[in-house]
């Protein structure tokens, strides 16, 4: 027992200065309330913005996930104008956050494996500029305290999720959806209220 855990210091004491310059380098800061599960896939783009609040969670390995995951977490900006701002005690699990505009992320939100989050069209809806960058359409994104975004759903541009909402797995979010709403499907329909006395 005292041989593993003598084998186990260099590991963390390695992973814990990987974190620190990983996120030096591609966010530009670091918190040590960080929890990395496997590394991140962050791109920021010149000039864009990248901020992430206290006790962050970013699972990239299938290990630390219920379900699993099937990808790292990729966080990304798109643009020199877009900004990425995620609230403390967010955790995320092998989803993807892109950004050509704002995303706004609160506190104490879950997103689940596999989700997209993206503020734009990625590229433009007529076909005689679909490679032509400055064509893309976006609009920001707002995801209120509390939110929890179940596994595979996918949230588009210019859409607020209210504070406490539940995303059913799944969802394809293109409407606003109300505070404490859960919502299902595609697209994503209220079937349900978070404070309903059967969930409690």
């Amino acid at each position: 027992m005292n041989l593993i855990k003598i084998l186990k210091i260099p590991y963390y004491f390695y992973r814990f200065l990987r974190d620190i310059l990983f996120c030096t380098l591609n966010i530009g800061h670091w918190h040590k309330s960080w929890r990395f599960h496997g590394l991140p896939l962050i791109q920021k783009y010149k000039k864009s913005s990248i901020k992430i609040g206290t006790n962050f969670v970013a699972c990239s390995n299938p290990k630390n996930n219920t379900i699993g995951v099937f990808q790292k977490v990729i966080i990304k900006t798109c643009s020199p104008e877009a900004v990425i701002q995620i609230g403390n005690h967010v955790g995320i699990s092998g989803a993807t956050i892109s950004s050509n505009s704002r995303i706004t992320i609160g506190n104490n939100v879950l997103i689940g494996s596999g989700v997209l989050i993206t503020d734009s069209d990625a590229h433009s809806i007529n076909p005689k500029f679909r490679n032509d960058k400055s064509k893309i359409m976006s609009s920001p994104i707002v995801i209120e305290d509390d939110v929890f975004i179940g596994a595979r759903s996918i949230v588009l541009k210019g859409i607020t999720i209210g504070r406490g909402a539940l995303i059913g797995a799944g969802s394809v979010v293109s409407k606003d959806i109300e505070a404490f709403a859960i919502v299902a499907g595609n697209p994503a329909k209220k079937i349900g209220d978070v404070r309903d006395e059967k969930y409690q």
